[in-house]
């Protein structure tokens, strides 16, 4: 029976971060004709313009590469084991204001395709969820702080 170490988890981890900035960088590369095809194929997106689609793709894409930088630096020192460190907080905090960001880009985006409130209510409720880790790091490391001048 094989166990599952830290090490071989913080490297799946980064290969699953290096998968989804492939695909980030291929959907900005091709999103021009990937918003073609869908409003062709899309019975909900029929008669509406590919450069709205577009314009929305590549307005999410600066918070979400930022997003997807800033995960892989955080997960690149957890391996390290700097983990309850400020700049992972600091980090954390840019991760969840960069998926409220993505959150209301979808959300104005409402306007012309309803459906992207599914994806913005996602990041919404993503960026909730990390802000929620970044207030628990954020307690940890004040508790280990205090541990350390106790000491």
């Amino acid at each position: 029976m094989m166990t599952w170490s830290h090490r071989q988890s913080i490297v799946l981890t980064k290969i699953c971060i290096l998968i989804f900035m492939a695909g980030y960088l291929a959907v900005i590369a091709s999103c021009p004709v990937i918003m073609d095809i869908f409003v062709r194929l899309s019975i909900s997106a029929s008669g509406k313009s590919k450069w709205l689609f577009t314009s929305t793709v590549y307005t999410c894409a600066i918070p979400i590469g930022i997003l997807l930088w800033s995960l892989w630096q955080l997960v690149k020192e957890i391996g390290l084991e700097e983990i309850f460190t400020a700049a992972n907080i600091q980090r954390l905090r840019r991760i969840s204001w960069m998926c409220f960001l993505v959150a209301f880009f979808c959300l104005l985006s409402m306007v012309y395709y309803v459906f992207w409130g599914i994806i913005g209510a996602c990041f919404a409720f993503m960026g909730l969820l990390i802000r929620v880790i970044k207030n628990t790091f954020e307690q940890a490391r004040d508790l280990k702080e205090e541990a350390d001048y106790t000491i």
